[in-house]
């Protein structure tokens, strides 16, 4: 290894030991900008951007507070010389810092020493758990008050004294104060850096000997316990460290009892779950935890009350979010094997553990449940999610309702309509599948919509049988499942624990993709990488599934081998009858073919990108939206246009009014950063979320007003003006300058006039505009956004979210009056059985 390469290595250990011991706050940093201020950003604080700010020569402000919480990890003194052009450091040490450290080593308290790269010093003092605000501030002043010398720098004209925490309360404070993150290189100064014992400048702040030694300090630092230096400074615990919880013990099953402490303690046996327990712990747990501990307990906790006890260990424990998720979640989510759990956390199972075994079924073992008893919760697992063809039901009920392009009212009665007869049939046909004993089954019963995209671009998208659904979504989950599939993209993902939903959430999803974009825009140190960005043309339409299955062939045997080959039948045999005997393509709708064209472009760009290595780009993609970042010592250029070759020669065209090279960042004009930020078409800017809070209406109306500034309302939009997440300025807004523009749209995604009719079917006050002044004449006849009015009405008369006064209404006023003989069939008859339902 080269020193150059050598050195990375080190830095990149320097960022894991300095995310772990400083990081509490990993939604947010303070950004050092061009001009030396510092703005709050949000976006997930990760070990690697601190890796990149000490490569990259910049400068972040480390949150001391969790989000939204009064929770800390480490005390800070930051001392300061006044004078900016000959500060007396040298002095400021000898007086202050040296007596406070002594002062440290007599009661045992360890610490860190820090030069601020310009005129301070920072005497850090961390914890190995997080503790209240209110008793770090009380150990800082206790502290102080056993440091003589310490009250003397009040009164100092030359140096002066911030301490963080400042204060002890935490009140109405999102992120509370920032102290520059160690190795940090402020624009008017240079980089900071720890130190032994007294105080000397350094020359060489760059070269491996320095970074080793910095890795050396953190390395030995060990933390200090909180009940060791409460004890030691005579102090007493606040209310909140004093008060322990009550734990009671709960039926696991059967006649087995476990305490929380006792759970994670047998969990923790395993490697996978002691990572959980310990990001938990020190406050940075990730969803995907919060999701892995609510199916594995499940099974065996139907109130919930054992899995709220283990989480109210936790310091970040929310017990009205964690109502409200558990309240939403409950019932939908399997334990996950082993094997799986693994795979998703991508790290090396122990030997000793059986991949296809659960941590519930693990936890019932070690507690020594009956082998009798314990067999019948063996099956229990995220195989039952797709195995089970009454789950795979539940699956494309919600699929039918939130992703095809009209949510067919004759198709989801089909679905309510299938009995367990009709799944046993089902299960045959797939037995045979898996023999390759089923040479004869042909797509029956689907749909096909226009979608009008723009006057110059339609698009043909296609609805499913309820049972070719079943059978082909069963059939390509099993399919990725068995070939342990997961695609570097943030789209599709198949969320085989949940017991409702094929994919994970895409609204979820593609925050994180931008988040992820966010990280390189918005950080400037990061503006020496290159950008460029790649666009499919027809990406669904140009996929041939001979070549999917040619590219997989040498992977696949068995099962696997015979669900692929009909996979592609069914295919072929469907886009044929589409397209006039034109087999090439995948329809855009069904499961399926989302999870087979992620599977394809996953392993065409991983082809692509096989002989650059990993290290000096990041790609990041959503279906055939493809961002790449390159490091400026690599030619992005000519990775551009060699991933474009691959994939034309693999027959995938490229959109060529979308794909561009971007080049330097620092370069991107304000049009070029809002087009890798995809906000022409969505963003997170109109709702309130974690990072925002709760948001005054004069804030709400701000933020909408900027937005009215720099975008024009389009109908690609809609989904997002009227989904759950926007508030509801927005949603005024649109109702009173576009509801008539919505009305007559030919053009635009079924989802979006879905979410529009949704929310209009609700709203008794907009309904009733629309009636008196005769509005729904507006929407043209024999269009996507008619099917969808007519199909969410029904719905809504289904679920009673619309008034029954109004309904009628609707009914005598307008359905009655629309000339049948111009609408399509389908729509015809739910018109029909509209117009006879009585509410």
């Amino acid at each position: 290894m080269d020193s150059k390469a050598e050195k990375e290595q080190v830095i990149k250990k320097i960022a894991e030991r300095e995310y772990n011991l400083f990081v509490v706050n990993t939604h947010a940093a303070g950004i050092q900008q061009r001009d030396g201020r510092y703005i709050t950003k949000y976006f997930p604080l990760s070990s690697f951007i601190l890796e990149q700010m000490i490569l990259r020569n910049g400068s972040m402000g480390c949150y001391q507070q969790g989000y939204k919480t009064n929770r800390i990890r480490w005390i800070c003194y930051d001392f300061d010389c006044k004078d900016k052009e000959n500060p007396e450091i040298a002095d400021m040490y000898k007086n202050f810092i040296k007596p406070l450290t002594i002062t440290l080593k007599k009661l045992g308290i360890r610490y860190l020493t820090e030069f601020s790269g310009r005129r301070g010093v920072h005497v850090w003092i961390i914890f190995n758990a997080l503790l209240s605000k209110k008793t770090g501030y009380r150990i800082l002043n206790e502290i102080e008050k056993r440091c003589f010398e310490l009250r003397e720098i009040k009164n100092s004209e030359k140096w002066s004294l911030d301490k963080f925490p400042a204060t002890e309360s935490s009140y109405n404070n999102i992120v509370g104060k920032q102290v520059k993150f160690p190795l940090s290189s402020h624009k008017s100064g240079d980089k900071s850096y720890f130190f032994y014992g007294n105080f000397y400048r350094k020359d060489d702040i760059d070269s491996l000997d320095f970074y080793k030694e910095q890795l050396n300090i953190l390395s030995s630092y060990e933390q200090n316990d909180v009940d060791e230096v409460i004890k030691v400074l005579e102090l007493e615990k606040s209310d909140e460290e004093s008060k322990k919880p009550i734990y009671y013990k709960f039926v696991l099953t059967e006649d087995v009892e476990v305490t929380p402490d006792k759970v994670i303690e047998v969990l923790s046996e395993t490697d996978v779950f002691r990572q959980i327990f310990k990001r938990m712990e020190s406050g940075r747990g990730l969803h995907q935890d919060w999701m892995v501990l609510f199916g594995t307990l499940s099974q065996c906790d139907s109130s919930t009350q054992l899995l709220k006890n283990i989480l109210k260990k936790f310091p970040n424990y929310d017990e009205s979010k964690t109502q409200i998720n558990i309240f939403r979640l409950k019932d939908k989510y399997y334990p996950a094997t082993f094997g799986y759990l693994y795979q998703i956390y991508n790290i090396e199972m122990e030997d000793n553990l059986d991949e296809n075994e659960t941590g519930f079924c693990y936890l019932l073992r070690r507690c020594n449940l009956n082998k009798n008893i314990l067999k019948k919760f063996q099956n229990i697992n995220e195989r039952k999610s797709f195995c089970d063809l009454n789950s795979i039901l539940n699956k494309e009920k919600k699929y039918l309702r939130t992703n095809d392009e009209v949510a067919d009212v004759l198709i989801w009665n089909d679905l309510c309509g299938l009995k367990q007869l009709d799944l046993w049939i089902y299960e045959e046909i797939i037995e045979k599948i898996k023999l390759n004993k089923e040479n004869d089954y042909i797509p029956k019963d689907f749909k096909v919509f226009e979608r009008i995209e723009s006057p110059e671009k339609k698009r043909i998208l296609v609805s499913l049988s309820a049972k070719d659904r079943v059978i082909t979504t069963h059939l390509a989950i099993q399919l990725s499942y068995l070939m342990k599939k997961k695609w570097k993209s943030f789209s599709y993902q198949i969320s085989y624990t949940s017991q409702d939903s094929i994919f994970f959430n895409w609204y979820s999803s593609w925050s994180n993709y931008i988040n992820h974009i966010r990280i390189f825009t918005e950080i400037p140190f990061m503006e020496d990488y290159r950008a460029f960005y790649i666009d499919l043309k027809d990406f669904y339409k140009n996929i041939d599934f001979l070549s999917v299955f040619r590219t997989f062939e040498k992977f696949l045997e068995g099962e696997a081998k015979n669900i692929f080959v009909f996979l592609m039948n069914f295919n072929d045999s469907l886009m044929k009858s589409i397209q006039n005997g034109n087999r090439i393509g995948v329809p855009q709708g069904p499961a399926y073919a989302r999870i087979i064209s992620e599977m394809y472009l996953d392993k065409l760009l991983e082809r692509a990108l096989a002989k650059w290595g990993k290290k000096h780009f990041y790609m990041y993609r959503y279906v055939d939206d493809i961002i790449f970042f390159c490091e400026p010592n690599i030619d992005s250029l000519k990775l551009y246009e060699g991933i474009k070759e691959y994939l034309i020669f693999s027959g995938l065209p490229i959109n060529s009014k979308k794909t561009k090279y971007f080049g330097r960042l620092k370069d991107l004009t304000v049009e070029e950063r809002r087009t890798l930020l995809h906000e022409d078409s969505f963003n997170y800017e109109l709702n309130e979320n974690i990072y925002t809070g709760i948001l005054l209406e004069n804030e709400r109306r701000l933020k909408l007003n900027k937005y009215l500034h720099e975008n024009d309302f389009g109908i690609e939009k809609i989904n997002y003006f009227f989904g759950r997440y926007v508030f509801p300025e927005v949603q005024d807004w649109c109702m009173k300058y576009y509801s008539e523009d919505i009305l007559k749209s030919l053009e635009g995604r079924g989802n979006n006039f879905r979410t529009f009719y949704n929310f209009l079917f609700s709203q008794e006050r907009y309904l009733v505009d629309f009636l008196d002044n005769e509005k729904f004449n507006l929407i043209p006849i024999k269009s996507l956004n008619f099917s969808n009015f007519i199909h969410e009405l029904y719905y809504s008369t289904q679920n009673e979210s619309i008034s029954r006064r109004l309904f009628n209404r609707i009914k005598k006023e307008y359905l009655k009056k629309i000339p049948l003989d111009y609408v399509k069939e389908d729509d015809k008859t739910i018109i029909q059985a509209l117009i006879l339902i009585e509410m």
